[in-house]
């Protein structure tokens, strides 16, 4: 029982992600842990009086050793444990997206969980409607990551119940638009016509889409740089795509 509640929940830190939970889903954040001094401040004043408004629990430490957070976890005073609500089936999410034409995201490789928060952070900014995760060759969701999106996990579905074979192969079998991002691709980003629903594939922060998906690509699109630099971190390049593809909708 213990280890079931262990996968269904997950320990978050940071003043913004803390508030984006209880703005998104109050009923999941399940308890809050307070250092001696939080609450001194304005901002972390407004944060207590909505715990307080949830009528959700919170405790003090003197420390948060016990909590064995990652090194240089940015915590600001305030961590929470939330019940996971954002994970979706891979039929039920695609299914949706293709019922409202929206946007998804397709990561492979992603291994740095600071990228992999980034790219939810633009996710939620330009209303991608989903993203997959493989669980393999992918971070993890943890408290890194939902830091990293400064909450933004919390506005996206995500799915990470099939590997990234199965869900090309099913997302394909559907209709849905498959696009990559390739910088030795012939054709730019501002060149595309893109009609949703679509799927923009990422690959690894080293390498790009590894061959063998590039091969079931509907379309690969460049971002054109100046010579003096390869390539974007993948973040980067996943916040200017959306734009493109995305932004003229907000």
């Amino acid at each position: 029982m213990a280890e079931n509640l262990e996968k269904s929940t997950l320990l978050i830190w940071g003043i913004h992600p803390i508030e984006e939970a209880l703005k998104k889903n109050p009923k999941k954040v399940l308890e809050v842990y307070c250092l001696p001094g939080f609450g001194k401040k304005k901002r972390q004043r407004a944060l207590l009086e909505l715990f307080e408004k949830k009528e959700i629990s919170v405790k003090r430490y003197p420390d948060f050793h016990k909590f064995k957070l990652p090194g240089g976890a940015v915590h600001q005073g305030v961590l929470a444990k939330v019940k996971k609500w954002w994970e979706e089936p891979l039929d039920i999410l695609l299914e949706r997206a293709i019922k409202d034409a929206r946007g998804l995201i397709l990561c492979d490789h992603i291994e740095d969980p600071q990228n992999l928060g980034a790219i939810l952070r633009s996710c939620a900014a330009f209303g991608v409607f989903g993203v997959i995760i493989p669980p393999k060759n992918n971070a993890r969701i943890n408290g890194t990551v939902v830091k990293a999106s400064s909450g933004g996990i919390f506005h996206v579905k995500l799915s990470q119940d099939q590997s990234v074979y199965k869900a090309i192969k099913v997302m394909k079998e559907k209709g849905i638009r498959l696009i990559g991002l390739d910088a030795h691709a012939p054709k730019r980003l501002y060149e595309a016509k893109i009609e949703e629903p679509f799927c923009l594939v990422l690959g690894s922060e080293s390498k790009g889409i590894r061959k063998n998906i590039k091969r079931e690509m509907d379309e690969l699109l460049k971002i054109p740089i100046e010579k003096v630099m390869d390539s974007l971190n993948v973040s980067c390049a996943t916040c200017i795509a959306l734009y493109e593809l995305l932004g003229e909708k907000g």
